[in-house]
């Protein structure tokens, strides 16, 4: 496209909105034209993020059904809503470009088993497409409604896919622990996220039953066709934002040491916000990319991958514009930092 595409975001005023918000301001082919925030309507851009330019005013979320005059509606609401949302839209409507779980299924027989509602447009998931756009180009491209990864799996799946792709991996589960910055949990003040309760201290929290196991599982059979059982523990650390997984892979035992480093060089080169690193990856490292750096430390008949990503760009804003990109015909990367700030 040459001319600049018009963009909308129901749901801006949280972490994953606000970034979403810087990162678009940026892009180059992005005119932000709507925004909407259903507890803040008729608040100026500026009272709820100061570190941004102060151009317009939050509408109500209730009323983004009335939004024609965009290309691109991304969603940034808790589960239920977007779909509910899409439901109303004017036809034609925009692509729609989900930060939520609307679109992360593409059963609503899952997403009612995970979220324990009903999809609100079920006739628009045979549309879809899984938003990990490493493993999805293709389907993202020509898609009018795209669910983005939640961000552990995001930073397990990145981890995970290439071995499983290869057929290297022997009997599972997987094991994956994932470490998240308090930005994670969105911007709505709770006991666990309250300074004195996460400060100098980390917590495991839903072992075994966090929901975005069934959406991992989910996404590994889509890619790979097979089942594969996940055992994941998410924790939460004490830092804005950032994310650490650490997942332990079953090997076959024909598998080696330089097939493994052969198969994560060529994932390297095949794509570009994909960084294969010498040690243990820092998730300060990443901090404000869209980048996933990740390293493997071989075992007997194991491997251990540890991968970093930011939460709030690879892990929610920067991968739902990633997959915009591809949409509009425009390279992956437009808009996007590969390289953060340090220290």
């Amino acid at each position: 496209m040459s001319k600049k595409v018009s963009v909308g975001i129901a749901g801006a005023s949280g972490y994953g909105g606000g970034e979403l918000l810087r990162l678009l301001m940026g892009h180059p082919k992005v005119s932000v034209r709507r925004l909407s925030a259903e507890s803040n309507a008729g608040e100026r851009l500026s009272s709820l993020f100061p570190h941004l330019p102060d151009f317009g005013i939050f509408e109500k979320t209730s009323d983004v059904s009335s939004w024609n005059d965009l290309d691109i509606l991304f969603t940034a609401l808790p589960a239920g809503m977007s779909s509910r949302i899409v439901s109303t839209l004017p036809r034609p409507h925009p692509v729609v470009i989900d930060l939520g779980p609307d679109y992360r299924f593409s059963d609503p027989d899952d997403f009612r088993r995970v979220y324990r509602m009903d999809h609100g447009a079920p006739e628009t998931l045979p549309m879809s497409s899984y938003g990990l756009v490493e493993w999805s180009r293709e389907s993202i491209a020509s898609s009018r409604y795209i669910g983005s990864p939640g961000c552990f799996p995001t930073g397990a799946l990145l981890g995970i896919l290439p071995f499983l792709k290869a057929g290297f991996l022997g009997k599972t589960p997987l094991i994956v622990d994932g470490k998240s910055g308090v930005s994670g949990a969105g911007r709505g003040l709770t006991i666990d996220t309250h300074f004195p309760e996460i400060a100098e201290g980390m917590k495991a929290y839903k072992p075994l039953l966090h929901r975005h196991v069934p959406e991992m599982e989910h996404a590994m059979k889509i890619v790979s066709g097979e089942s594969v059982n996940v055992v994941f523990v998410p924790h939460l650390i004490p830092v804005n934002r950032g994310l650490i997984s650490t997942i332990y892979l079953p090997l076959l035992s024909h598998v080696t040491a330089g097939m493994v480093t052969s198969l994560l060089l060529e994932y390297e080169k095949q794509n570009p916000f994909v960084r294969i690193v010498d040690s243990p990856p820092s998730s300060a490292h990443v901090r404000g990319t869209n980048r996933v750096d990740i390293h493997a430390a071989m075992g007997k008949e194991l491997v251990v991958v540890m991968t970093a990503i930011d939460n709030l760009v690879k892990g929610a804003a920067g991968q739902a514009i990633q997959s915009m990109n591809l949409v509009i015909g425009e390279d992956e990367t437009l808009g996007l930092p590969v390289w953060g700030y340090y220290p």
